[in-house]
């Protein structure tokens, strides 16, 4: 869970700038939705590597960390993203 969270640091760091450079209707939604994008795309580049691939494991720690960075980008969001 927190390799998720610090691989999806870069992409969201990325994404954030990307939606600072618009205005977003919702902030809070634009924010939370670059969270989730960022956590699937570190979640898919540990599955690459993770050797424990059982179901359960999967979507109990894997959704913990995408998760976490939805709502790290939903609270950011109405803080950075606003016109």
């Amino acid at each position: 869970m927190t390799l998720i969270v610090l691989l999806s640091a870069l992409p969201f760091a990325a994404l954030f700038f990307a939606l600072s450079q618009g205005a977003p209707a919702e902030p809070g939604l634009a924010g939370a939705v670059a969270g989730i994008a960022a956590g699937a795309l570190a979640a898919t580049l540990y599955a690459m590597h993770c050797t424990d691939d059982s179901p359960l494991f999967v979507a109990t720690w894997y959704t913990i960390g995408i998760g976490i960075m939805a709502l790290a980008g939903s609270v950011l969001g109405e803080r950075l993203l606003r016109w």
